[in-house]
């Protein structure tokens, strides 16, 4: 049984300096999101407890705002699950990567995800490939192996990029899923999308026997964090991509990767070499391309948008 893909929000041009300003409040929260998760953890919170209090934060908020469509669960737990468990592999592995990696990389292995959402588009949905879709996947792919091979024999990647990849992948079958259950209301597919990641993170944690400190200011702090910080950088994100049409929403939301090479440059002291630039330049290319495709769905965890970072749902 074939569904009609996820419907894209109308642009409209009411409120288009608002839109603007709030996708690229958006996009540079997302760009600073390393900073908290790495303060937390350099405060003696571990990482993947750090972002199972900071997705509970924002849980927590997604409960309150989808109180009265609740009964959606009983009626779909399957694909809610699917949807939480999805997306939390991707929260988890993104915000780990974040964390142990270099901030830049992992967000451009991040942006591949577009590249796996077309291919499972046309793996479970039926999609066709265009030559524009094809371009998209020669660019982005092209652009990671050119950040994988600095010159040695073989592709060389560390473990912080393939928590970047994984992170991409997992979206790419949450934007899968969700076109699936374009019936489902927005609160509810955003209350999943948060709501997976504190047992996946929290459930690891407690396997790899890494204890929760008991610090009631740490914990606090990564509650507030996600009762705010994440769930800002997902409402503005949304207004902003709801109101501009696809072509400029995919550009600003590049902006997160500014934010992200920026600030950790700047407080972190990381710095990516020309090849990986060139690279980075594909893959952004790459996503860009695949954000203007006509047929589209989601892309990150309470947004419903285009391109790159569009679609957090």
């Amino acid at each position: 049984m074939s569904l009609e893909p996820f419907p894209r929000p109308v642009p409209t041009r009411d409120g288009h300096g608002l839109a603007v300003a709030a996708l690229l409040v958006g996009a540079t929260l997302w760009g600073f999101f390393w900073y908290p998760l790495r303060a937390l953890e350099a405060a003696g919170l571990p990482g993947l407890w750090a972002v199972a209090l900071i997705y509970l934060g924002a849980a927590l908020v997604g409960l309150v705002a989808a109180r009265h469509h609740l009964g959606w669960l009983r009626r779909a737990p399957l694909r809610v699950a699917g949807i939480a468990l999805t997306s939390g592999l991707s929260g988890t592995a993104f915000s780990l990567g974040m964390i142990h990696g270099e901030v830049a990389r992992v967000m451009l292995f991040f942006y591949l995800s577009p590249v796996w959402s077309m291919l499972m588009a046309r793996l479970f949905l039926g999609e066709y490939l265009t030559a524009t879709a094809i371009t998209a996947l020669l660019l982005a792919l092209g652009g990671a192996v050119v950040m994988l091979w600095p010159g040695q024999a073989a592709l060389q990647i560390l473990p912080a990029d393939l928590l970047g990849l994984i992170a991409g992948m997992a979206f790419a079958a949450t934007n899968i899923q969700v076109r699936h259950a374009q019936w489902l209301p927005l609160r509810i597919k955003t209350l999943a999308a948060w709501a997976g990641a504190p047992f996946l993170a929290a459930g690891s944690a407690g396997v790899l026997g890494m204890a929760l400190v008991p610090d009631p200011r740490s914990i606090a702090l990564a509650l507030l964090v996600g009762m705010v910080m994440m769930t800002a950088m997902t409402v503005t994100v949304q207004i902003g991509v709801t109101r501009l049409p696809v072509r400029q929403s995919s550009v600003i939301l590049v902006f997160e990767l500014v934010a992200g090479a920026l600030s950790a440059a700047w407080l972190a002291g990381e710095h990516m070499g020309p090849q990986e630039w060139l690279g980075g330049v594909l893959i952004v290319a790459g996503a860009l391309v695949a954000g203007r495709q006509p047929r589209g769905g989601v892309l990150r965890p309470g947004e419903e948008v285009k391109g790159p970072r569009a679609g957090r749902c």
